[in-house]
């Protein structure tokens, strides 16, 4: 080991001097306390490492904002807030919503008073032979107010399953929308990927069509033998297909981008011709996935809670089908009034009469044909399914997330071996410029080196798809994604 390090750590200069028995360079080694200097001197080394070591290193926390295309690419953060409001996914999700507000106000309604009422008017004629006619009129109206009054809780459980019914719709409603938002930015991204691709097409028919002209040309001259012009002909041709092709799939990949977004139209131009790199740190992805778990955001989730509404849905059925067998008892208060007259040729008379009723009644199911016994099971077995259903879904995000996280280090060091490809791919094809400005390189060299530049930017392009799109996924599984904290109010309980 050196002199003046420990352990391959060395000692700064200015420190030696404070100890007075430690020897310095070019002195008389001491006789006197050495060994007890080198003694402090280590103690004082492994205080200050103890220090050191001991010390919380704090990583900057990561900004899902700062790491997704939106933050860069305008059109695309918009597609996704008007993909909430006006994608057909989205339209018909809200119908479901309304369902279940309507579904849950029904369940409600058992715990309310119900009234009715009714009114009525009647004339009759008698004709009897040999005797004189008889009219008999009048009305009669009445009204009812029933109120449950004692159920054993089976309105209030079933109220309870309305409500919750209400709940797993506004979580699946959230759900749609999360995988909706990966969607849209995987299809929009390879927009771009096929914007790139027409782009190139383009270029390389342009190529094709020069050295057809060129070839036209030399054959003019007699430099060239007419045979040997069918190769570029058909070269034209073939990228003149490549180019329609192109075109075609450009235009499809539009149109179901816009469809799945609720979009009429959407400018070419609005389409960026390139990406931005990506933010990437080291480990970044296994670092929010630690999180994640110290926090239990698994449990948070809708799909998860999805599953234990079910569950305390199933808790629900199983109270109200133990009441099935037990008297239910109401209140009841009624008001009638019948106001008759009864006219014959001889006489005439008129009766009015009311009544009224209130009072307490019971209902009584004693015996339904172990009716009772099969909901009570069905109930406990539905229960035991959704928490296989839960727990199957825990364990399949957690290993999901895992993968992710894999795929994501993976990628991210792809690209970043594809970006130094695509830095010397720019650097020759700069070279090539200048050397053909020189006149140092035909330019048919240049053609080949843009091309070649083209080649490597179509895969640093679609290596920075694949980043972009996995993270869009992983952070949407963690529901960490910065566009779910624009959510309506809706299902915002989730990670909190």
């Amino acid at each position: 080991m050196a002199p003046g390090t420990v352990s391959g750590i060395a000692f700064a200069g200015e420190i030696l001097p404070r100890f007075p028995f430690v020897q310095m360079p070019g002195k008389t080694p001491c006789v006197v306390g050495c060994s007890r200097a080198k003694a402090l001197a280590g103690v004082w080394l492994l205080f200050c490492l103890a220090l050191a070591w001991s010390a919380p290193v704090r990583a900057e926390p990561i900004d899902p904002s700062q790491t997704l295309p939106d933050r860069e690419i305008g059109v695309l953060s918009e597609l996704l807030a008007h993909a909430l409001k006006q994608s057909p996914d989205m339209l018909h999700r809200n119908i479901d919503l309304a369902q279940a507000e309507a579904y849950r106000m029904e369940r409600a309604s058992a715990l309310w008073p119900s009234v009715y009422g009714d009114f009525r008017y009647v004339a009759n004629i008698v004709a009897t032979t040999a005797s004189p006619d008889a009219k008999n009129q009048g009305f009669f109206y009445n009204a009812e107010v029933r109120q449950p009054v004692f159920y054993w809780g089976s309105l209030k459980a079933s109220a309870d399953i309305g409500e919750l019914q209400r709940q797993i719709v506004r979580k699946q409603f959230a759900e749609a929308y999360r995988q909706l938002i990966g969607s849209l930015r995987e299809q929009f991204l390879r927009l771009v990927y096929r914007k790139k691709i027409l782009q190139n097409q383009a270029y390389a028919l342009e190529i094709a069509e020069r050295n057809y002209a060129i070839d036209e040309e030399k054959i003019a001259k007699g430099l060239l033998a007419p045979s040997t012009h069918a190769g570029a002909q058909i070269a034209m041709e073939s990228q003149r297909l490549a180019m329609a092709r192109a075109r075609s799939e450009w235009s499809q990949a539009k149109r179901l981008l816009l469809r799945m977004a609720g979009l009429h139209d959407l400018e070419d131009a609005r389409i960026p011709d390139a990406l931005p790199l990506p933010s990437w740190t080291s480990n970044q992805a296994l670092r929010l996935a630690e999180e994640f778990q110290r926090s239990n955001g698994a449990e948070k989730t809708p799909q998860a809670e999805v599953y234990s509404y079910l569950m305390r849905q199933r808790d629900l059925d199983y109270r109200i089908a133990k009441t099935r067998l037990l008297p239910k008892f109401s209140f009841l208060a009624s008001f009638g009034v019948q106001n008759q007259t009864n006219a014959t040729n001889n006489s005439v008379s008129q009766v009015a009469t009311s009544t009224q009723a209130a009072g307490l009644f019971a209902s009584w199911s004693i015996f339904d044909g172990f009716a009772t016994r099969s909901a009570k099971l069905n109930a406990l077995a539905g229960k035991r399914q959704h928490a296989l259903q839960l727990q199957n879904y825990l364990d399949g995000l957690k290993e999901e997330i895992r993968s992710l996280s894999e795929q994501l280090e993976l990628t991210a060091r792809s690209l970043a071996l594809t970006e130094r490809r695509l830095e010397m791919a720019k650097s020759n094809f700069e070279s090539m410029e200048s050397e053909s400005k020189a006149g140092r390189v035909a330019p048919v060299q240049v053609s080949q080196a843009r091309m070649d530049l083209n080649a490597v930017e179509m895969e640093s392009l679609d290596a920075r798809i694949v980043l972009y799109t996995l993270w869009s996924k992983f952070v949407g599984l963690l529901w960490v994604d910065p566009v779910l904290q624009r959510f309506p109010t809706i299902s915002h309980d989730y990670g909190k």
